[in-house]
């Protein structure tokens, strides 16, 4: 769920920043790091200390 709401925040974001003028590519590059990071934590978040271990 975690990353769904990731992608959407982030293309939320990159619509905005094209609609300010901002080109899309560099609001693209924007979204895909929101996107990066949400799927890191995802992937960390298991691994940290103090961790539930379903």
């Amino acid at each position: 769920m975690g990353l769904a709401i990731t992608a959407t925040v982030g293309f939320s974001i990159w619509v905005c920043l094209w609609a300010l003028g901002v080109k899309s590519f560099d609001g693209m590059l924007v979204m895909m790091v929101i996107l990066v990071l949400g799927a890191a934590g995802h992937i960390i978040g298991p691994k940290l200390p103090g961790a539930r271990g379903d």
